[in-house]
């Protein structure tokens, strides 16, 4: 809180306002005093503002909205005066942390916290909407943790269901990353819209990022209004579902808010107090709650408690910008200063508080673990069991090692022609020569928001180029060759590219609602076709692009309809092979549909965080996360062979299929090993597992290409090793 300015009003409609707690465009928020003696936030319009008849009309809309929403998890307003000479309103003060606020220093909530805020938000919503209401703009920061539960805020912009908006058709009210779709295009935004930000706010909960985060305001759009959020990080088998179910594009197809509540059923534990918070958070809200502000540090699970609270001089109510003295700093811990928001009904409030932070970026971190020890591992303590002795297999030998950019980052790797071309998730490309691994070229990409920076055709790269963020430049498209890098051909684009495939006749792009075919000899167009697919798949003559709940399919060459097939959720990555179009969708069902007509051959259940990216000779490939990788039977969806990589080195260790060439099919274990398996029978050919890299605990995303008799593997250390199997 800072000391009210000498302009600033000592008395609003009969509360004494004691400092202030924050201001925005609109207004000023101050903490006060009621006549009886009560801590309230008192929100007062600025003079200007006060003056506009268009925004005197938003705050009476608002004092309305808030007069009609009584739930519990809501902040109740007290006192308003929409038409004085300085309009203004009284919320209760609710000292805490906004939800914002607690995951970027604390960190995501564990799975039982998580359902329980769930609960909470739902019957909030739910309570919205049976007032009539909608509110249009909830998301992180207006949602408050305090010590009587957490509370949605700030209904400046909702709006009592069908009443025309004060605002102009096609204006954008609301906070990008937690729109939904029609929102961001400009459309009416009913209850559903809020069901959209609530799955937005619980996977934000869940990850710590924003779910529609691109590179730049444009591209977090375009990924919201084609409702494709990333969800990666979200195990919780009971919420993953209910978010996936709240992101859907089209409003008909999410649930209400009381049918989520249906879904979650009766919470195990009340989130009434802090006891259902991880304890540093519990703690932090609960020293707000008696006027005191420590110095928040990052929640761990298991973490020590932090240390002790800290008053704040000269303060009776909450955190000043007086700075913490905590004595000398470890080298691991850098000082910042957060915007660290306290806890205001109606709009949500913040002051500067230096803060020590115990991490930073990724070369801050302390490395969590070393090269192993020359001596080897330590032995077993007496009496425990010797652990499994792993079989013996031929071992490939590593030919040469090679950077192909600058930081640690696993590549991709796609062979084209003679050369193979490597894509990271820094938006880069670049081609090496297999043979000896020197670097041939290196060059930026544009391509920031679904999937690589390439994609590749037979014989040809195709690339965006790479430009500032807030350049008006169209986009371009470039068809590059992989070992000259000399310009065949380029492209203006409309907008970015949500999705690329190419085929040796054409090469596809998903871009502004349409996927659009371009001739890979000179780029020339070739067709459209409506969809918002963001992944595209091509093979058998077919073009395939996943929509929300679809598959459709298109013959690559004249970009006539083949089909379009219905399923009951968002389907991922495809694959095509063996004359079927095999998906899997987000809750864990494996789909094979014939190519011809889209019909279903079979299903298989899996594990949604199973890897399924190679089929091929009869065999679907799928890397399990206990470690294990399955082959099922193309025709029947049957299991062929199954077979567990090694001993699996923490809970749920993934297997990720890698390469399918030659018969071989390459495949990461548990333990940062590659193993070359038979794809007829799992048998395991060969191994290698030269690198261990410092902190890693496995190669997730690496790939592996085979040419010129060496196998390529990207490492997560950000090199590109060539291995020549074993005779």
């Amino acid at each position: 809180m800072e000391p009210l300015l000498p302009g600033d009003p000592r008395h609003v409609g009969g509360h004494r306002l004691l400092g202030r707690l924050g201001a925005g465009g609109m207004g000023v928020v101050y903490l006060g005093r009621s006549p009886g003696g009560r801590l309230v936030a008192v929100k007062v319009m600025r003079a200007h503002v006060g003056r506009d008849a268009h925004f005197r009309a938003r705050f009476r809309r608002e004092v309305i909205a808030a007069r009609r929403v009584t739930g519990t998890y809501t902040a109740p307003l007290l006192d308003a005066d929409p038409d004085a000479a300085t309009p203004w309103l009284v919320m209760e003060y609710l000292p805490g942390l906004t939800l914002r606020a607690a995951v970027e220093t604390y960190g995501p909530l564990p799975s039982r916290a998580l359902r329980l805020l769930a609960a909470a938000l739902a019957e909030a919503v739910a309570d919205i909407h049976r007032a009539g209401l909608t509110h249009r703009d909830l998301k992180p920061a207006n949602i408050m943790l305090t010590a009587s539960g957490p509370r949605v805020i700030d209904f400046g912009i909702a709006r009592p269901d069908g009443e025309d908006p004060i605002t102009q058709h096609g204006a954008l009210l609301g906070t990008v990353g937690f729109m939904s779709p029609e929102q961001a295009s400009g459309d009416a935004a009913g209850p559903a819209g809020d069901v959209f930000a609530l799955g937005a706010v619980l996977a934000f909960t869940a990850t710590g990022r924003e779910p529609f985060t691109g590179a730049d305001r444009a591209a977090t759009m375009q990924r919201v209004r084609q409702a494709r959020p990333d969800l990666a990080g979200i195990a919780d088998r009971g919420v993953r579902p209910l978010i996936v179910s709240c992101l859907r594009r089209r409003p008909e197809r999410r649930p209400t808010a009381s049918a989520l509540l249906d879904r979650l059923g009766e919470p195990e534990a009340s989130v009434q107090g802090t006891g259902w918070l991880p304890a540093p958070l519990a703690q932090e809200i609960d020293r707000r709650s008696v006027r005191t502000a420590p110095a928040p540090v990052p929640y761990h699970p298991g973490a020590v408690t932090p240390r002790a609270p800290v008053p704040v001089p000269g303060s009776t109510v909450g955190p000043t910008e007086a700075s913490v003295d905590a004595g000398p700093e470890p080298p691991a811990v850098r000082r910042r200063t957060l915007l660290v928001p306290l806890a205001v009904a109606g709009v949500a409030a913040g002051v500067a508080v230096p803060v020590a932070r115990r991490w930073g970026s990724r070369d801050e971190r302390p490395t969590p673990q070393g090269p192993p020890s020359p001596q080897g591992p330590p032995a077993p303590p007496a009496g425990a069991p010797r652990p499994a002795r792993t079989p013996r297999h031929p071992v490939a030998t590593r030919r040469w090692r090679t950077r192909v950019f600058h930081g640690r980052a696993s590549a991709r790797l796609y062979r084209v022609g003679t050369a193979v071309v490597a894509a990271d998730g820094a938006h880069r490309a670049g081609s090496i020569d297999p043979r000896g691994g020197r670097v041939l070229w290196t060059r930026a990409s544009y391509q920031r928001t679904f999937g690589d920076a390439v994609s590749t055709g037979p014989d040809t790269v195709y690339l965006f180029d790479d430009r500032p963020r807030e350049s008006t430049e169209p986009y371009v498209l470039r068809a590059l060759h992989p070992v000259t890098r000399a310009v065949r051909w380029t492209r203006r684009m409309p907008f970015f590219a949500s999705g690329t495939v190419a085929t040796d006749a054409v090469v596809c792009v998903s871009v502004a609602g349409e996927v659009r075919a371009l001739a890979a000899a000179d780029g020339r167009h070739r067709w459209a076709a409506r969809s918002t697919g963001a992944s595209l798949a091509a093979g058998a003559g077919l073009v395939v692009a996943v929509d929300e709940g679809a598959l459709g399919a298109w013959d690559a060459r004249s970009g006539r309809a083949r089909w379009r097939r219905e399923l009951p959720e968002s389907a991922g990555h495809s694959l095509i092979s063996d004359g079927l179009v095999v998906t899997r969708d987000v809750l864990g069902t494996l789909y094979a549909l014939r190519a011809e007509d889209g019909s279903t051959a079979w299903r298989h259940p899996v594990d949604y965080r199973s890897s399924v990216r190679h089929a091929g000779g009869g065999l679907v490939y799928v890397g399990e996360v206990d470690g294990r990788v399955r082959a099922l039977r193309a025709r029947t969806g049957t299991q062929a062979w199954s077979r567990r990589l090694g001993r699996p080195t923490r809970m749920l260790a993934e297997s990720d299929t890698l390469h399918l060439a030659g018969g071989l099919l390459w495949a990461q274990g548990p333990e940062q090993t590659v193993y070359a398996l038979d794809a007829s029978d799992g048998r395991v050919v060969w191994t290698y597992g030269a690198w261990t890299a410092p902190g890693s605990q496995s190669i997730v995303g690496s790939q592996a290409v085979a040419v010129a008799g060496l196998v390529l593997l990207s490492t997560p250390d950000g090199y590109v090793e060539a291995v020549e199997p074993p005779e």
